[in-house]
């Protein structure tokens, strides 16, 4: 293990110049700082967390701003239960973090759950950008008062929001461009000549959710530069429509438009719009969806799913405090877009995935 003795010999310093680099308290020369800063870099030197943040007697005020979920909408309840396993881990260190829930549906639950966070005066945020005109608000406010912010789950770039990547500390989440091209591609394995395609959308304001938008633009694109002639069908439902509302619009679409074999849901509702539609129209399609919740894995293994498009959600809660607690306490700078990985989940291949979710979940 590297330790401040080893750095200052090698940069042929005081162990107290060593320190005053690490915790940037001055008084050191500019070529000394860069030749210590490079050998910190070198030996891949990170400060004892605990051990720093005590002896600095310095705490940390985080906020989350995150979707609530409920038994109807699970998704984001995977995200949120990597918040709370890394909060166990970064609460030793000095750093407390206060999650504050919107309704995923409803903008003006999103901006007032912000404006009750600001007013905790967080010297950092994690949030999930669902909703663009109230996230250009928000994004405002945060960079007026110099409170550092990452995105979890939802990128806004600069097309979006006219966000600028400097605002910006890290996206931490899927390409969802490229998840809807992977969604494109397997839709394409799975059909044969004059095979039609439907995508579903069970929101009709899709636009504000730019992880959908995205994953449709993708699934689009896919077809577009392989496979020109293809028919993509797009039918949407609102979130107040009811079951029986969905269940009639779905399967009526389904015998009107019989050459329709593949369907694509690019949100976490694959399993709710399965048991919409008729088991004898079920027996002829092949459906591919997204997310891991626990209805969609029972369809999967019942071979009614096909494939789900697994963005490890539980991983991205996780690792973004994680990643505001390391710039907090040690100002490293994270990347700005940390991807995690696009898994294609099958009903063999479920079971070898989602292992820390999994431990999680029988720890607690």
């Amino acid at each position: 293990m590297i330790t401040i003795k080893d750095i200052a010999k090698e940069a042929d310093v005081s162990t107290g110049t060593v320190d005053r680099v690490l915790h940037n308290r001055g008084g050191v020369s500019p070529k000394t700082e860069t030749k210590i800063k490079k050998i910190l870099k070198k030996k891949k030197f990170k400060i004892n967390l605990i051990a720093s943040s005590l002896a600095m007697k310095k705490y940390h005020n985080l906020a989350t701003l995150i979707p609530q979920y409920d038994e109807q909408n699970l998704f984001w309840k995977s995200p949120y239960s990597g918040v709370l396993k890394a909060n166990q881990e970064v609460s030793a260190y000095g750093i407390e973090n206060n999650v504050f829930f919107f309704d995923q549906f409803d903008p003006e639950s999103y901006l007032n759950a912000f404006l009750k966070l600001i007013k905790t005066e967080p010297d950092a945020l994690v949030m999930v950008p669902l909703f663009v005109k109230e996230s250009h608000e928000i994004i405002k406010i945060l960079d007026h008062k110099k409170i550092p912010y990452l995105f979890l789950n939802v990128d806004l770039n600069g097309s979006a929001l006219n966000v600028s990547r400097r605002s910006v500390l890290s996206y931490i989440g899927q390409n969802s461009f490229d998840a809807g091209v992977l969604s494109g591609k397997l839709s394409h394995l799975y059909s044969r000549n004059r095979d039609e395609f439907l995508i579903v959308m069970t929101r009709k304001n899709i636009q504000d959710n730019e992880a959908i938008n995205k994953r449709v633009k993708g699934f689009k694109s896919y077809f577009q530069d392989n496979y020109s002639d293809a028919h993509i069908h797009q039918l949407k439902f609102d979130q107040s429509d009811g079951f029986e509302k969905v269940k009639k619009k779905i399967n009526s679409y389904l015998i009107k438009h019989h050459r329709v074999k593949v369907i694509m849901v690019p949100s976490s509702r694959v399993s709710y719009i399965c048991n919409a539609i008729h088991k004898n129209q079920l027996s002829r399609l092949k459906i591919i969806g997204f997310d891991t919740t626990p209805q969609n894995v029972e369809a999967l293994k019942k071979g009614i799913v096909e494939f789900l498009i697994s963005q490890k959600s539980f991983n991205q809660g996780y690792k973004s405090i994680r990643t505001i607690a390391n710039y907090l306490v040690h100002k490293e700078m994270p990347a700005k877009e940390i991807p995690t990985p696009l898994e294609i989940i099958t009903k063999e291949n479920y079971k070898y995935s989602h292992v820390e979710e999994r431990k999680y979940f029988n720890e607690t």
